[in-house]
């Protein structure tokens, strides 16, 4: 067999073609599977030996029409068609195409086939191939003349251009590019096979490429099905979220946000020059159960990025690239705590459900594929780089007379509360600015309730303003807390571990299931989580003024 290996299928088709001339000998039958596989073409051939012993022989162009196009038909009706991968880049223009509602983009598609032998070497000439999905036509693929070789096992590539014309049906086979294994597109075309003879290129055996010169062999219909690979949600990892302040004219302004990602694709196709997608990011709605699809489980969008210009994927797992936007929150007290959620998991090293949407591109064939294509993903928790925690509360002075409390506690003429007051350490886990503009909180110690701090709800320009990765910033005013006597073992337990030494331990370390009003990067979100191992101590004791 003649196989082309990589040249393009344009360089082949200035090749000439066979022609049989009437009276040249049969074909002799080979021995094994080469036998197999000419046998149709012998058939043929003498069935057009019967036809030249007929008294009236017709002219040499009509021998070569009624031999030629049923032995090529036969052929080509006969093969499969594999491809290996279909590499999508953008053609020089595709405006005109675009302003009358229709799409353009080169293909470059990479397929190998096994052939019987057609007795020359044979090109496929340029062709209108139409495109079908699951029967309905969304296409035309204008492909420019492909080798076939002589016949045999063969790689070659088949090139063009793809323009859509039925949108719709378009877009159905994208999703299933995005989210099925695997898929199939049909191809149909009638299509002039060109054939070329010993003086032009044809290697096979001598007595079977004995004739010279060249033919076209008009009118061959091109019916294929082939099987596509799909992407299968193309396995998309996040890495860790990061938020940096960006010049503003209001508090707490928008941030940049910016998330490194890869994904895998499995699919095939390789996709270059999709340039700036535009992704928006939902929260999951169906989690944990996730029986509906992506599409349709869109919660509440957290945020609005875009990939790099120039952005491209190749087969397989991608390099890590950035995505970076802002978030985008509406101001309804749902969607604010929906994006509390997001970020009360990222603070305590949690992952994310999330759903990233495509909102567009700057290239119209891409935009019109992907344009609300829904994939899942998991934005990883915050990794505790300082202090073993995401804190924001990290200290408590409470001003406060133990034996005092101690006393009061103990006479029930006095009451089980004790009002006192205290300043608290901030830090800030973010690397932007954050704001906080309340707090509330339940204080336990050894897993019981022991009091309740509130911080006045505060205007932006009255909150305590914490810069990027701020430690221990002390609130300049004290605040209210309560302790509670319900659990007064607990409560005592706690007094007297941040007693002075000797009496006591000087610390104690409790926890604050806390709901802090902030702001931070042009959100407002409420971030109702658990401040861990947070250190109490007496105000006086402290070396604080």
């Amino acid at each position: 067999f003649f196989d082309l290996g990589r040249r393009p299928c344009w360089l082949t088709a200035m090749q000439s073609v066979p022609t049989v001339e009437p009276g040249e000998p049969m074909l002799r039958a080979s021995r094994g599977s080469r036998a197999l596989r000419i046998a149709p073409m012998l058939a043929l051939l003498v069935g057009a030996g019967l036809f030249f012993s007929r008294p009236a022989e017709p002219p040499p162009s009509d021998i070569k029409l009624a031999i030629g196009k049923p032995f090529v038909q036969g052929i080509i009706s006969l093969f499969d068609m594999k491809v290996d991968n279909i590499l999508l880049q953008k053609p020089e223009s595709q405006w005109s195409h675009f302003a009358v509602g229709m799409l353009a983009f080169d293909l470059l598609i990479d397929i190998h086939m096994e052939l019987l032998f057609f007795g020359a070497q044979a090109t496929l000439a340029s062709a209108e191939i139409d495109l079908l999905f699951r029967g309905e036509r969304f296409g035309t693929l204008s492909t420019r003349p492909c080798p076939l070789g002589g016949g045999g096992k063969i790689k070659t590539q088949m090139a063009g251009q793809l323009v859509v014309d039925q949108l719709d049906v378009f877009q159905k086979i994208a999703r299933a590019v995005v989210h099925e294994d695997e898929f199939t597109v049909e191809l149909f075309s009638v299509v002039t096979v060109e054939l070329r003879g010993t003086d032009n290129g044809c290697i096979l055996r001598k007595d079977m490429c004995k004739t010279i010169g060249s033919a076209r062999i008009p009118g061959v219909t091109f019916a294929k099905s082939v099987v596509l690979k799909g992407a299968q949600g193309f396995s998309v990892e996040m890495g860790a979220l990061k938020l940096i302040d960006l010049p503003a004219t209001e508090p707490a302004g928008k941030a940049l946000i910016s998330v490194d990602a890869k994904v895998t694709n499995p699919s095939s196709f390789e996709l270059h020059n999709l340039d700036v997608f535009s992704i928006d990011i939902y929260t999951d709605d169906s989690w944990p159960k996730t029986e509906r699809p992506a599409a349709e489980s869109l919660g509440v969008k957290f945020a609005e990025v875009n990939t790099e210009a120039g952005f491209s994927l190749g087969k397989g797992e991608s390099e890590w690239f950035a995505v970076q936007g802002f978030l985008s929150v509406p101001e309804r007290e749902y969607d604010l705590v929906k994006t509390a959620d997001v970020l009360n998991h990222f603070l305590t090293s949690r992952p994310t459900p999330l759903i990233a949407s495509i909102a567009g591109s700057s290239q119209p064939f891409f935009s019109a594929a992907a344009k609300g294509a829904a994939l899942r993903a998991f934005l990883p928790g915050m990794k505790h780089d300082f202090g073993g925690d995401t804190n924001i509360v990290v200290r408590a002075y409470i001003d406060l007379d133990v034996p005092v409390a101690v006393a009061s506690l103990l006479n029930p003429l006095t009451g089980t509360t004790l009002h006192q007051y205290l300043y608290v350490a901030l830090s800030n886990p973010f690397d932007a600015t954050l704001y906080v503009c309340g707090l509330e909180a339940e204080v336990m110690f050894n897993g019981a309730h022991v009091g309740q701090v509130s911080l006045p709800q505060l205007t932006l320009e009255q909150a305590i303003v914490l810069p990027p990765s701020e430690r221990g910033f002390l609130t300049p005013n004290a605040y209210p807390i309560e302790l509670h006597a319900t659990e007064l073992p607990s409560l005592l337990q706690l007094l007297h571990d941040i007693a002075p030494q000797p009496a006591g331990k000087g610390v104690a370390y409790v926890d604050l299931n806390a709901r802090i009003h902030a702001r931070v990067g042009g959100a407002e979100p409420i971030l109702v989580y658990r401040q861990v191992n947070v250190s109490a101590q007496l105000k006086q004791f402290s070396g604080l003024p």
